[in-house]
């Protein structure tokens, strides 16, 4: 479609010119007469429904729903019929592979987890190995003889005699 504006050329899906902005719908309204009966507007807009449900399969539906011709409406619904038998073969066959989808994962699940984790304990362990020892406090054995640990209750005797001389008495102590 030309312009009436600017004379740019324009596909028939277009509704504003892409050189100058002319709203288009209107032009195409005007040149076919006007807006049309109630029964020609009916007609457009199943077209255009048809051609937008049809459009993921056939690319070109919506720009044959703009030709407003006869061969264009029957080509707009040709295309929705062929796209609906698409859709009804790909929902029954989805719907036989979701189940088995399910089936796998529920079986198969517990034994991926399994072999996860045991994947990362393997990795863990041989990051383990695979460090250095640490040298232990004290020294090297020869310098850690068993005498020369401290006893855990050797100084407790002195501190608590340290403590209890810290520790204010209260009424009922001094009193007695």
């Amino acid at each position: 479609m030309y312009c009436p504006t600017c004379g740019g050329n324009n596909t028939l899906e277009r509704k504003f010119c892409v050189q100058c902005g002319t709203n288009l719908e209107l032009v195409s309204q005007a040149l076919s007469g006007g807006v049309g009966s109630f029964f020609a507007r009916t007609d457009a807009a199943i077209d255009q429904l048809v051609a937008r449900y049809a459009e993921h399969i056939f690319k070109s539906a919506p720009s044959k729903a703009n030709d407003r011709s006869l061969k264009g409406a029957w080509q707009v619904l040709g295309q929705g019929v062929a796209a609906s038998f698409v859709d009804v073969i790909l929902f029954s066959l989805m719907w036989n592979i979701f189940p088995l989808r399910f089936l796998m994962l529920l079986f198969s699940s517990p034994f991926r987890l399994l072999s996860q984790r045991a994947q990362r304990l393997r990795t863990i362990t041989a990051e383990i190995v695979t460090q250095e020892p640490r040298e232990l406090a004290g020294g090297t054995p020869e310098q850690r003889a068993i005498g020369a640990v401290a006893s855990i209750s050797e100084h407790t005797t002195h501190n608590l005699e340290e403590q209890h001389v810290q520790r204010p008495r209260n009424k009922s102590e001094s009193s007695t």
